[in-house]
């Protein structure tokens, strides 16, 4: 009798444990996905206290949402006999070939599209990638991944990924695509390295030129400003000459109508006070004395 009593209570302890198993604590940055009877549950358990089924009826899966997955793709060596001819090599749109390596950041946005989809997630995402990466390459020339265009190479690549796991529902979203390294074909790399040096020398030249026309630039514009000042001041001076004589022939005129003789006379003599100093000669002609002729000669 007293091992049946202890039987039925050890039953009722692994049932009371049985049902506890169906409490489930979630962290903060993390959500459990719950398969129901092979179901997927439509909602996630987000971070808190849930009650659920007991084992064997939900099947529980935790996601963390805050974890930063990287998937890496491309190569940069070239293919090895096992491989297939042409494997890692990329066209670009001026008709070279290239090998591209890079890293995608992507983070969970969907757990139960993730966990639908998470045997092949990997593998999908990976595609989309090379497909992504082989339409940005067409679209420009090699000189970009090699040199200083890899940036916007990257950003070509994350806009058709976007789009792509948008249309595959990988439940997944692209935080960055980063391309690490690019190279030519091993065949053309040394013409592509002395390229790469002459570019680096030009920019170089034109980083010297662009810094001294930064010098010399501010003292040209002040020399052009003191010039167009002076050539300014010389025309308002210009200006200002050719109303005074215009205002004085106006004057003269004036007194001409009014006077012809006396205005001719007056004319006649400041010529001459003008005119006899320079040759060392002087007349005296005023209205109250005489001539004197003698001052002319010796």
């Amino acid at each position: 009798m007293n091992w049946k009593i202890g039987a039925m209570g050890l039953v009722g302890l692994i049932g009371l444990a049985w049902l506890a198993s169906g409490r489930v604590a979630v962290g903060p940055g993390e959500v459990v996905v719950v398969r129901r009877l092979g179901r997927v549950l439509s909602r996630p358990w987000g971070p808190g206290s849930h009650w659920g089924w007991p084992l064997g009826l939900d099947r529980r899966t935790r996601l963390r949402l805050d974890e930063v997955r990287q998937l890496e793709f491309g190569r940069i060596e070239p293919a090895g006999p096992r491989d297939e001819p042409g494997e890692g090599e990329y066209l670009t749109g001026d008709r070279n070939l290239i090998r591209v390596q890079g890293v995608v950041q992507y983070r969970v946005n969907d757990p139960v599209a993730f966990l639908l989809r998470s045997s092949e997630v990997e593998r999908l995402l990976r595609r989309a990638t090379e497909a992504s990466l082989a339409r940005a390459l067409a679209a420009r020339g090699i000189d970009a991944p090699l040199q200083s265009g890899r940036g916007e190479v990257a950003r070509d690549v994350q806009v058709n990924l976007d789009h792509s796991i948008e249309t595959l529902g990988l439940g997944v979203s692209i935080l960055r695509v980063n391309l690490t390294d690019a190279r030519p074909p091993i065949e053309v790399e040394p013409a592509f390295v002395d390229a790469q040096a002459a570019q680096s020398q030009r920019d170089r030249r034109m980083d010297e030129a662009k810094a001294l026309a930064s010098i010399l630039r501010p003292s040209a514009i002040a020399s052009g400003e003191s010039r167009t000042n002076e050539a300014q001041a010389r025309a308002d001076r210009s200006i200002a000459m050719a109303q005074g004589q215009a205002e004085r022939f106006l004057t003269l005129l004036a007194e001409v109508d009014r006077s012809r003789t006396l205005t001719v006379g007056r004319l006649y003599r400041d010529a001459l006070r003008d005119l006899l100093p320079r040759v060392r000669r002087k007349v005296l002609m005023t209205p109250d004395e005489p001539v004197d002729l003698g001052l002319i000669g010796k």
